[in-house]
């Protein structure tokens, strides 16, 4: 099965012959993909408020879509901790919102959906009991495929060249593009990411 030239720098179409129907696909992150976890990369530590957050950045530093976490601090008496509502774009440039609710102390929680841009995260019905609670909002190893499946495809992953004996967690969606995401087994390192899938 001869495949098309592999181009590291972007997702690889893959076919067994040329105006095959079956369609191979390999999504590939580069390296800084596996900064994993990077917990305050979207709001630094700061009080829990009703209202907009500031932003530290708009995007993940690797420049592909990530899932978003976050963590609050309860201080004194716990607070109402309302919602968080993510507002950014998905892989296709396309209008994306999520609402995250916070966890306990130190807990963290992380969405569902892949973001590829961040331009508001916005506190909803945060109420002070005792002292502010804080929060951190940031993304973690929840990686975004560029295609809505409507099943799960993936053959298999490698983590610096290397085959996963695991296989990841899997979420499609035949409607919601920042719905179709990947999780591998080992946490991310700062190495390429690669997802083979028939798509």
């Amino acid at each position: 099965m001869p495949l098309y030239p592999y181009d590291l720098t972007k997702g690889q179409l893959l076919k067994t012959d040329e105006g095959s129907e079956d369609r191979g696909f390999i999504a590939h992150f580069e390296a800084a993909a596996a900064a994993a976890l990077v917990a305050n990369g979207y709001v630094a530590s700061t009080n829990m408020i009703v209202g907009a957050y500031t932003l530290a950045l708009t995007a993940p530093t690797d420049g592909h879509a990530h899932g978003v976490s976050l963590e609050r601090t309860v201080v004194g008496a716990a607070d109402t901790p309302g919602t968080v509502v993510v507002v950014g774009t998905d892989l296709a440039g396309d209008a994306l919102t999520e609402t995250i609710i916070p966890g306990a102390h130190a807990t963290p929680v992380y969405g569902a959906r892949a973001f590829a841009t961040v331009t508001s995260i916005t506190g909803v019905g945060w109420v002070i009991s005792e002292a502010n609670d804080t929060i951190v909002v940031g993304w973690f190893d929840l990686l975004g495929l560029p295609h809505m499946l409507t099943r799960n495809t993936v053959l298999c992953t490698f983590l610096n060249d290397a085959l996963e004996g695991t296989a990841p967690t899997v979420t499609v969606s035949a409607t919601v593009l920042a719905a179709n995401t990947v999780d591998l087994n080992t946490a991310l390192d700062g190495n390429d990411v690669d997802v083979y899938y028939i798509a």
